[in-house]
């Protein structure tokens, strides 16, 4: 299953510009600070200049209770 999620609340003190500027600094931000598995993590990319766009793929059932799903699901709505 594929979800797409959009992020639009950054941990405070986050460079979002950052983010803006680099693929891969989406990817660490997703991996390192939101706890999602990198190999569950299809695409990113930046809407605008302050929401990033998660593309997720290979969702079991089973993950959409584990911890790093839940957060995901806080930080976009």
């Amino acid at each position: 299953m594929e979800r797409i999620f959009v992020i639009n609340k950054f941990e405070s003190g986050f460079d979002i510009r950052a983010l803006a500027q680099d693929i891969y600094a989406q990817e660490e931000y997703c991996i390192q600070t939101l706890d999602i598995p990198d190999e569950k993590i299809y695409g990113t990319d930046m809407i605008g200049d302050a929401r990033l766009e998660v593309i997720l793929t290979d969702i079991e059932e089973y993950e959409l209770k584990e911890d790093w799903y839940i957060n995901l699901t806080r930080v976009c709505a």
